[in-house]
């Protein structure tokens, strides 16, 4: 008899409504305080629990056995850090709160790659706790304290806590905390979040470090989602360098290979620098080669404005909007492995999702 593969829902039975309300009668009051204290709409929600959303950590399980398969500790340290980096991405353009749990819910979810069990075991303050494994290859476990805190045109989420990776059969424990999340435009333009701050990732067996730095999207978008660090041993030493998108891959490659890059790349920068300034070199005509260029993008971030009467209808980014990361940012360094890179997103998912 043929073993029938399972399948699991692509959608919630009944998608989610837009509906009308005013986000500034809320929150006009919640500036400084941290939003868990603070009963809020339903409508701020997705129809998960947080219990359900941690345990959305497993999405990418797979890593943690490839990683107690690997002879040394670098190769093992490479896919932990796949693996916490890809807890981040189901996160991209998910805007809704989770329901918060009540004291003693539990949720248990098991799969061919794991079984988690995840349970509210503090009220106030919320602390979710969890615990996954897969046979004997590994165990995952630790605390969640989400923290969130509204700064009038932001929102601040801390999920405070650490969590653990073991390897029994190898002895190795690896530990880390998640990175902050931050949601712009709460109250003009459309929303869109970033990951960022350091994530330290520590192999207390043998001393192994791996130090990544999750950048903000800056002035000009171009570390929007980057994500960049390195791997060093017990001596500090920088052995490997890591780098990707949390939303899209990680990548690493010998640091010597990066340190080479970076030369080539600088030198390749000089010869392209004009020996002489022409007039249009000035900033002034700088910024129109700038406007010019958005404006012959057609994009989602750029709004078009057209006044009636006016003789000229142009393009023009508003701060407000949401930012998009230029592919050619992206490093693609020789000699680099990908150690994790994104699974296409179910294509009804975004219907059930509250987004602000």
């Amino acid at each position: 008899m043929e073993k029938r593969e399972k399948e699991y829902r692509q959608v919630l039975p009944v998608p989610m409504y837009p509906q009308d309300y005013n986000i500034w009668s809320v929150l006009k009051n919640c500036i400084g305080k941290e939003l868990s204290k603070i009963t809020m709409p339903v409508v701020f929600n997705e129809p998960l629990s947080f219990l359900q959303r941690l345990t959305e950590y497993m999405e990418y399980a797979h890593l943690l056995r490839l990683a107690s398969q690997q002879p040394n500790p670098i190769s093992r340290m490479q896919y932990v850090i796949g693996f916490a980096v890809s807890a981040l991405a189901s996160n991209w353009e998910r805007l809704g709160k989770p329901f918060n749990p009540l004291l003693g819910e539990t949720f248990e979810l098991e799969r061919e790659e794991f079984r988690i069990i995840c349970e509210q075991v503090s009220h106030h303050p919320p602390i979710s706790a969890f615990h996954a494994e897969h046979e004997d290859d590994w165990t995952f476990h630790g605390s969640i304290h989400p923290k969130l805190k509204y700064w009038g045109k932001t929102v601040e989420i801390q999920p405070k806590g650490t969590v653990t990776v073991e390897f029994p059969k190898l002895n190795e424990a690896y530990t880390w905390s998640n990175v902050q999340c931050c949601v712009h435009n709460i109250i003009v333009g459309k929303l869109w979040m970033e990951q960022c701050g350091n994530m330290e990732i520590i192999n207390h067996s043998t001393g192994h470090r791996a130090h990544l730095t999750f950048k903000t999207a800056g002035s000009n978008n171009k570390d929007l989602h980057r994500v960049e660090g390195y791997i060093c041993d017990e001596d500090k030493q920088k052995l490997f360098f890591i780098y990707g998108k949390w939303t899209e891959f990680i990548k690493c490659t010998e640091y010597v290979n990066y340190e080479e890059y970076c030369k080539e790349c600088s030198q390749k920068s000089k010869k392209e620098e004009p020996r002489s300034k022409s007039p249009n070199d000035s900033p002034c005509h700088a910024s129109k080669k700038v406007l010019q260029k958005l404006n012959s993008l057609k994009v989602s971030p750029f709004k078009s404005i057209s006044v009636q009467g006016s003789v000229d209808d142009v393009n023009l980014p508003e701060a407000s909007d949401v930012p998009r990361s230029d592919s050619t940012y992206s490093m693609d360094i020789p000699n680099s492995i990908t150690i994790w890179q994104v699974k296409p997103r179910p294509l009804h998912s975004g219907d059930n999702l509250r987004c602000l």
